[in-house]
């Protein structure tokens, strides 16, 4: 078993124990998705971004040159790639398409022939 740190510690809650939290820092580490890391422990993807949310704050708010912001996140490559690709086929994805598509459509339609 992972033994957690205090930023682990800190960024526990009742539903998400340092025990959790440590696994979630760790698996995030060696770059596994956040969707698998969800599936892993049976949570939601919104709910591993605001663990490493939490764990990078408590990091951040320990850093001896940290700003004053509250805000401040210590960048250790947890968030990186944040911005996940959406699977083949997902429903704003496919909406994007066909509301691109309808778009030039009319623009044909509406040329002098």
């Amino acid at each position: 078993m992972i033994q957690p740190d205090d930023f682990a510690r800190q960024a526990a809650r009742r539903r998400s124990p340092p025990e959790l939290v440590m696994s979630v820092v760790m698996l995030r580490r060696k770059r596994i998705p956040m969707r698998q890391i969800a599936s892993r422990h049976g949570l939601c993807m919104e709910g591993v971004r605001q663990i490493l949310l939490r764990y990078s704050k408590a990091q951040s708010s320990a850093a001896p040159d940290a700003e004053a912001d509250a805000d401040a996140e210590c960048d250790d490559g947890l968030m990186a790639g944040f911005r996940e690709a959406m699977p083949a086929g997902h429903p704003v994805s496919m909406n994007a398409i066909w509301s691109g598509l309808e778009r030039w459509r009319n623009i044909d339609a509406m040329r002098p022939q």
